[in-house]
């Protein structure tokens, strides 16, 4: 029994999410379009996965799970352990750009589980897909153990570097300076924008720790910056939504409500839960009006009230997008 290479899968998983988000991309921050379906000898499996793959490159992200939960039912079928690794893997990941976390976790979970009792423990990139998924649901102490597991295990230096970064954002969630710190040095040094754009994402938050707003908002426009180069659209939004906090916490405030809303706005075409960006233009709205910016309190407004019709509402699932 031989499961899929994990190489070139697992490289691609985290190039942009998650903090999304989560995604299986290349090197380049866009995903693949080639899916390694290495050890799968069915036909109509292979054909089912590289159907979904397709669906989630377009951004269907509701068609690419579907499709991957119906290979993964046929990989129970066929008790086909290489396509089990690989459906669950892909069906966790859409589920998590979907903004489905519980999902994400437990079909990533329930894989880890049906893989271990046939032999095949750890998987880092599995343990870091559902550790992202678990950090989003504020469950933080599984996160970093699932986090520091797929560290210790993987022997792909893009596992370990996202597997890092997620360990930094927990540390910073906790206000933990010295894990902080240990994180920020443990990333490997890269021109990569997504990799470039993690370390200030992390170096922004040291700065607020430090109480240096300033230094932080630096960071965060940077790294906004980074993650528009690579086509992350979920890191964007997070890294505008860094931003805005910063910018209020330094006093800056009308600013802070521009970033708030560019925020919301950018939550919202990423497809970040109804409540995210509800939440975001909300705050945008208050300061724009504190600020005296009617134009932009109007937007925050318009743009809020449209969420239901762009079909962006709420499930109640996320915590946060990173």
């Amino acid at each position: 029994m031989r499961l899929p290479r994990t190489g070139s899968a697992a490289g691609a998983i985290l190039m942009a999410i998650v903090f999304d988000a989560m995604l299986p991309v290349g090197c380049g921050g866009r995903p693949s379009a080639v899916i390694d379906t290495g050890g799968i000898d069915d036909a109509h499996t292979v054909s089912i996965l590289e159907t979904a793959r397709h669906a989630f490159l377009a951004g269907r992200y509701d068609q690419a799970a579907a499709g991957y939960a119906r290979a993964l039912d046929r990989a129970h079928a066929l008790d086909d352990a290489a396509a089990i690794a690989l459906a669950g893997q892909e069906l966790a990941i859409s589920d998590l750009r979907r903004g489905k976390a519980e999902r994400a976790a437990a079909a990533a979970a329930r894989t880890r589980s049906d893989l271990a009792r046939r032999g095949h423990p750890g998987l880092p990139a599995l343990a870091l897909v559902e550790a992202t998924a678990r950090y989003r649901l504020g469950q933080s102490q599984q996160a970093w153990q699932l986090a520091q597991e797929a560290i210790k295990s993987s022997k792909d230096p893009l596992v370990s570097a996202r597997a890092t970064y997620l360990t930094g954002l927990l540390a910073a969630d906790r206000g933990d300076r010295t894990a902080l710190r240990t994180a920020i040095k443990g990333l490997p040094a890269s021109e990569q924008p997504e990799l470039a754009a993690d370390r200030l994402a992390l170096t922004g938050r040291l700065a607020l720790l430090d109480d240096d707003a300033g230094a932080a908002f630096n960071a965060f426009t940077t790294e906004e910056r980074l993650r528009r180069a690579s086509g992350d659209e979920a890191g964007v939004a997070r890294a505008l939504t860094s931003a805005a906090q910063a910018a209020e916490k330094g006093g800056r405030r009308s600013e802070a409500a521009d970033f708030y809303f560019r925020a919301g706005r950018s939550a919202v075409q990423a497809g970040s839960g109804g409540d995210e960006a509800a939440a975001l233009l909300r705050h945008a709205e208050q300061l724009a009006r504190q600020t005296s910016q009617p134009e932009l309190a109007a937007e925050a407004v318009r743009l809020r009230r449209a969420l239901p019709r762009l079909g962006r509402a709420a499930d109640g699932e996320e915590r946060q997008a990173w």
